[in-house]
């Protein structure tokens, strides 16, 4: 019989290479229950990383409602015309009322009648000086335009910060322009303008400036002054002065965002629990019979123990928070909108901060034992030992794989040598064959 393998052709040859197929087939039995072990080994590291995403987002819903109980107020004011109020994070809530009595204006100069008439503020300037005088309230202040241009004039006070606005304004007429340099104090009050070169002063003041006063509920008796519209009315609380007049101002914390905040926690935190009971039971995924869906579960659980010394809310419950049968999440909504509405500052205080105490941290520090970037976590340390796993499989078995082949390459010229010879004893017993045969029949003749 002949072989695609062995060069010989004998009888054998078949018989050869079955020899060759069972050998290497028994020795490849433990390369098998190898890679069946490492489909295993994947299995269980992508439903660890399903369960890391879950908890994943599920610390992100928890961040969220962090950075919610530390936001700022939200400003409501009774005449929205009055000012423009911001609150920064940390603010505590309040009722105010602000009074705007006076918006205050600006000092103002023009550059001096009977000057160089500019037409081309690109080209032409009040000035052919290299170094011009700014002086700010007394205090003198030398600047170096382009010799030239009026529009230089203006960006290189602007660039000395001096606190005086400089800009370039037509007071002529469109067929006939009039270019002026035009100066405006950069804060309110009585600020004294005036611009100079070595033929004397190039500037009028036309308007000093005054203050803007204001009283915060009605004091002091003669009015805060203030050489900005934007003041400060409360810690962390900043009022932009718009127009004459008085605001209420109520500073509160926004509950429809927190409500909002704590939803997602609960849609993230019943994601991990139904991704959880997918590897419990008989019929359970990669994880069923590890500890790990276990201590996962507990840690969902312990969640929701925190408990505080509050006499108005004291644990989870009393914000609409509670686990049913099956270990999901619920929340009532409206008996957290009725808790806040009530107790806010109570709400605020229970919640507490991640950092800070209270009901959060408490919640980090548990999520911590699953998922702990530092190490420790359950979850954490069970993807990190899987990937190690999953390493020492592959090399294994890429070891194993050279075995065999070492093994059935040798056999394969082992046989290939026994076919050739066997082979060749065949071809010289059918000559000797053939020689018996041609001498018998001649013998016979």
């Amino acid at each position: 019989m002949s072989s695609t393998i062995f060069s010989g052709n004998s009888r054998y040859a078949s018989d050869f290479q079955s020899i060759i197929d069972r050998s290497v087939a028994i020795a490849s039995l433990p390369l098998t229950q190898l890679q069946e072990q490492r489909s295993n080994t994947a299995s269980e590291q992508t439903a660890i990383s399903s369960l890391s995403t879950k908890f994943s987002a599920l610390r992100t819903a928890l961040d969220n409602i962090d950075s919610s109980t530390t936001a700022a107020p939200t400003a409501t004011l009774s005449e929205s015309s009055v000012a423009r109020v911001t609150a920064a994070s940390g603010s505590l809530p309040a009722e105010m009322n602000l009074e705007v009595i006076n918006l205050g204006s600006y000092s103002t100069a023009l550059s001096k009648d009977g000057l160089t008439t500019i037409t081309d503020p690109t080209a032409q300037s009040i000035t052919a000086d290299t170094v011009v005088t700014l002086t700010v309230n007394g205090v003198p202040m030398e600047i170096l335009p382009p010799v030239g241009s009026l529009n230089a004039l203006a960006q290189a006070i602007n660039e000395k910060g001096a606190g005086v606005q400089a800009s370039v304004v037509n007071i002529g007429s469109p067929t006939a322009p009039d270019y002026r340099l035009a100066l405006r104090s950069s804060d309110l009050g009585a600020v004294t303008i005036d611009l100079s070169d070595s033929t004397g002063s190039l500037a009028t003041q036309y308007a000093t400036g005054t203050n803007a006063q204001y009283k915060v509920n009605g004091f002091p008796a003669t009015a805060v002054e203030s050489n900005s519209r934007k003041v400060t009315i409360a810690p962390g609380v900043t009022a932009e002065l718009v127009a004459v007049g008085s605001t209420d101002i109520s500073l509160a914390m926004d509950g429809t965002k927190l409500q909002d905040y704590i939803s997602a926690f609960v849609t993230a935190f019943n994601a991990a629990a139904t991704e959880i009971d997918t590897h419990r039971g008989e019929a359970g995924g990669a994880l069923s019979g590890q500890s790990l869906p276990t201590e996962l579960g507990a840690a969902l659980r312990q969640l929701m123990k925190y408990e505080s010394s509050g006499s108005v809310i004291s644990n989870p419950a009393d914000l609409g928070l509670s686990l049913d049968k099956q270990g999901q999440l619920q929340f009532d909504t409206s008996t957290f909108a009725t808790a806040f509405a009530d107790h806010p500052d109570v709400v605020r205080s229970f919640m507490g901060g991640e950092s800070s105490g209270g009901f959060l941290q408490s919640m980090k520090s548990t999520l911590d034992t699953v998922d702990g970037l530092s190490g420790g976590g359950v979850l954490t340390d069970a993807s990190t030992q899987v990937a190690k796993t999953l390493a020492t499989e592959d090399n294994q078995i890429a070891e194993m794989q050279t075995r065999i082949d070492v093994m059935s390459t040798n056999l394969k010229e082992r046989m290939s040598a026994a076919d050739a010879a066997i082979a060749l004893l065949e071809q010289q017993v059918t000559l000797i064959t053939g020689l018996f045969d041609a001498n018998n029949s001649s013998s016979s003749n």
